[in-house]
């Protein structure tokens, strides 16, 4: 198994940085950036492992679902806006970023799953969408790139647009919900975007997501 030294772990990783000398990397789509290895989500997390070897049991069980899939490995990563799910705990969180830090929110609608189009391509009568965090989802249908899609059976999309509830994944205001009031394009810089919840600011449209119907949890 492939390890890292606890002291050089990404910032976000909830981890005791003094406590052990290593710490599971990331295996799979999600960016390390992002996203934390399954291991550290039942060990130091919710503390339902209290070791690796326990953790794998976990796995090894399939008690561990990612988006409604089983987690087959402590190395896949859970990322930004992956809904995780306890099964014999009956418990489950959506993930978001709040500043440095991962923030795991109780939800009750676990059966959907939030994300954003990054891009897209055609294969014959289907659209295949690159989503934010590394799937692939594939229909007839046609969506716009930076879209959020809430996946529950069928697809529903939900706009970027001015007037859209969104949720900021990156930047200072990192885990605030607000409403985008504005959509700046241009033609040589990266698009913006102005949000306003108890104040106004201009961030990049690349840290907003859309997140209409969709449960955060207690934030």
């Amino acid at each position: 198994m492939t390890h890292q030294k606890r002291l050089s772990a990404p910032k976000h990783y909830p981890i005791e940085r003094k406590h052990y000398s290593y710490v599971s990397s990331i295996k799979g789509s999600r960016s390390n950036k992002t996203a934390i290895p399954a291991v550290l989500f039942l060990r130091d997390v919710t503390e339902y492992a209290e070791s690796e070897k326990e953790a794998k049991q976990i796995i090894r069980k399939g008690q561990l679902l990612r988006n409604g899939k089983r987690v087959r490995d402590v190395k896949e990563g859970i990322g930004v806006l992956d809904v995780v799910e306890l099964k014999e705990a009956e418990e489950a969180y959506r993930v978001i970023i709040e500043g440095d830090n991962l923030k795991f929110l109780p939800v009750d609608d676990s059966e959907k799953t939030l994300a954003r189009i990054e891009g897209k391509e055609t294969q014959g009568d289907e659209y295949i969408y690159h989503l934010h965090n590394g799937d692939n989802y594939r229909t007839e249908e046609e969506y716009e790139t930076g879209s959020s899609l809430i996946l529950n059976g069928d697809a529903k999309e939900v706009k970027r647009e001015e007037g859209a509830k969104v949720l900021v994944i990156s930047g200072q205001h990192a885990g605030d919900t607000a409403e985008l009031k504005e959509i700046n394009t241009r033609n040589l810089d990266d698009n913006t975007g102005i949000v306003e919840d108890e104040f106004e600011f201009e961030t990049q449209l690349e840290n907003l997501v859309a997140v209409k119907d969709i449960d955060l949890g207690d934030q």
